[in-house]
């Protein structure tokens, strides 16, 4: 997995360039203070329920919230991420875990994990490496096997449509192949691309033998994709078109990738967990508001942010200073420094580890583009100019120091 994070990387950091953060003035600067809420706690684990009441008035009625992190390497943001799911699945109703992630290997996950099987112990190979073998990620599979023997478990799907895990390259075409009505001649050539795709090859194939993958994608999604999208034939449906955001993205250089996952979310919400509320985990990438390349090329985060207003709720990360480890490398990085006259410097005023921050709605003139190291430590984000707090995410979470995970296997 790690190689398709380093070809997206390269992909987006040549894509664009960011410019120069502005600085903003002193309203600006007071503002920030007098709405801060600090968190007088050494971890987070420490943060009580009483110091998250400003997030917990902050996400409202909100449906889904989006827990996002910067770098999938930074400790405090793992720890702090896993303490807010802990709050809103135990205090504010929040039942479904929806993960950054192959939608296909979750789901089968999950159906382990209902017949008593240990998520922390299936991950590996199944779950994207930086949840699955990281410590502090196996924190978080370690909560999700505790939450599953409760009257009131946590539930678990994935919303990736890169689908690379252990169990979409063993399972998924037998369970294809099984749903075809009768002997199909471009089966074989639809399984030699298909397990091209599981192990993100961008070489193309010829243009014929694409064009033959594209139709019989397109009969099974007839088959499958009709009716209510439950069950098995909804988890297909959507595998199938996961597989062709990864053909266009690899093949045609047309990246469909985030396209495919906000229809992922967007088929959860509403066929397998209605009335539900939900958070989701990943990439402030995926998950901000107004991140898109041009109108075709959007990320999840800008879609879901269109259709589901003021029920998405979208929290960052930032950090002052430390250190993480740099997901497609493995090294470990610095921080960046902050901005002079920046939001966070203007939270490093406080003493505190842990600050919560929630932008006024609507978003004051003087606050709009709040200059932040909190889209920049990891990719620079395609936000089309300007980044930051009320316009590409609700809230943000500030954390004094940051220190690298550790790979345990």
């Amino acid at each position: 997995m790690r190689g398709r994070r380093s070809r997206l990387a390269a992909w987006l950091l040549a894509a664009m360039a960011m410019s120069a953060a502005p600085v903003f003035g002193d309203t600006a600067m007071s503002w920030v203070g007098r709405h801060a809420h600090a968190m007088p706690a050494a971890k987070p684990e420490e943060i009580s329920d009483a110091q998250l009441q400003a997030f917990g008035a902050a996400i409202g009625s909100a449906r889904v919230v989006a827990l996002a992190e910067q770098t999938h390497g930074g400790r405090e943001e793992f720890e702090l991420r896993l303490r807010l799911l802990r709050y809103l699945h135990e205090h504010k109703g929040f039942d479904v875990l929806l993960l950054e992630s192959g939608v296909f290997d979750i789901a089968l996950l999950q159906e382990a994990m209902q017949r008593g099987e240990k998520l922390e112990a299936l991950a590996p190979g199944r779950v994207f490496y930086m949840y699955s073998k990281s410590d502090a990620g196996r924190g978080l599979l370690r909560y999700l096997d505790e939450r599953q023997a409760r009257p009131r478990p946590l539930l678990l799907s994935g919303i990736d449509s890169q689908l690379s895990g252990e169990l979409s390259q063993r399972e998924l075409l037998p369970r294809l192949k099984a749903r075809l009505r009768s002997a199909e001649p471009d089966w074989p050539l639809f399984k030699r691309l298909a397990q091209r795709l599981f192990a993100l090859d961008g070489h193309p194939p010829p243009p014929a033998e694409q064009l033959r993958f594209d139709a019989l994608t397109e009969r099974l999604r007839v088959r499958l994709c009709a009716g209510k999208l439950s069950g098995e034939d909804g988890l297909l449906c959507r595998s199938l078109a996961s597989l062709q955001a990864q053909a266009a993205t690899l093949w045609r250089g047309d990246y469909q990738r985030d396209h495919a996952m906000a229809d992922n979310v967007l088929w959860q919400l509403q066929q397998l967990y209605p009335g539900k509320k939900a958070v989701i985990w990943g990439h402030i990438i995926h998950l901000g508001r107004g991140v898109k390349i041009d109108a075709r090329h959007r990320f999840a985060g800008d879609i879901l942010g269109d259709k589901l207003g003021r029920d998405y709720y979208v929290l960052n990360t930032t950090a002052l200073q430390g250190s993480f480890l740099e997901f497609a490398s493995g090294q470990v990085h610095p921080v960046p420094p902050a901005y002079p006259r920046s939001l966070e410097a203007a939270l490093a005023r406080s003493a505190a580890e842990f600050i919560f921050l929630d932008a006024p709605r609507p978003m004051r003139a003087d606050l709009a583009g709040l200059p932040s190291r909190s889209m920049e430590f990891g990719y620079g984000l395609p936000t089309g100019g300007g980044a930051g707090l009320g316009r590409h995410w609700d809230g943000v979470f500030y954390i004094r120091e940051l220190r690298p995970v550790t790979m345990e296997r």
